[in-house]
């Protein structure tokens, strides 16, 4: 069986390592995956798992971006020496990105009963921790959310590029690269997205 291989330059793993330094190359990031967080891609069409099964993604990173950039963070509480938000101002944040181009699309986000639903499913899993006060519900990510959500990220930015593909880079035929173990393919296609990538993550501040 043929296995088809993609290798990430080092510019995309260094970039990865030190992103969250950059709140303003992480909302750039965002703002480039709003289709793919919604369900759809920018012409409306179901795309990756769909806008019923990515509920859990983008409720997740949104507390992640609400809680990485400092312009948001603002907008949060301090409890308990953690930044914890109300759902209002996470409905707020995902709104925020409807300015924002190239898509300008809010994150869809109910801040009502499917909010407060998805949270607690999450938050059992130890991923979101939260707090109920005078009426109001609180929430901030954990240390494990956090990991979830940073490699959650990354490969929302990789089918990003794929989803993007040109269909006639994908139709090329592959090249067996001398030296390699046997089976072992290199797409052109993919190794031009990977390019690509590179290219737009250095465009990113850190």
């Amino acid at each position: 069986m043929v296995t088809k291989c993609l290798f990430l330059s080092r510019d995309i793993i260094e970039y990865f390592a030190g992103f969250q330094s950059c709140p303003e190359g992480l909302i750039r990031i965002f703002a480039h995956i709003v289709p793919i967080l919604n369900g759809r891609d920018s012409e409306g069409h179901v795309i990756y798992l769909g806008p019923q099964r990515t509920k859990i993604h983008r409720y997740l990173l949104v507390i992640f971006l609400a809680k990485s950039a400092q312009m948001f963070r603002l907008s949060g509480k301090e409890i308990d020496n953690s930044i914890y938000f109300t759902l209002y101002a996470l409905k707020e944040i995902a709104n925020s990105f409807k300015d924002i181009s190239p898509y300008h699309l809010p994150i869809n986000y109910d801040r009502t009963k499917v909010a407060t639903k998805v949270y607690n499913m999450i938050s059992n899993n130890g991923l979101v921790d939260i707090k109920k006060i005078d009426g109001d519900t609180y929430i901030t990510i954990t240390e494990k959310g956090d990991d979830v959500s940073d490699k959650l990220l990354r490969e929302l930015i990789a089918y990003e590029e794929f989803a993007n593909l040109n269909k006639t880079d994908s139709e090329e035929p592959f090249k067996v690269k001398k030296g390699v173990k046997s089976g072992v393919v290199y797409d052109p296609g993919l190794q031009r997205v990977e390019r690509r990538l590179a290219e737009k993550l250095k465009r990113y501040p850190r």
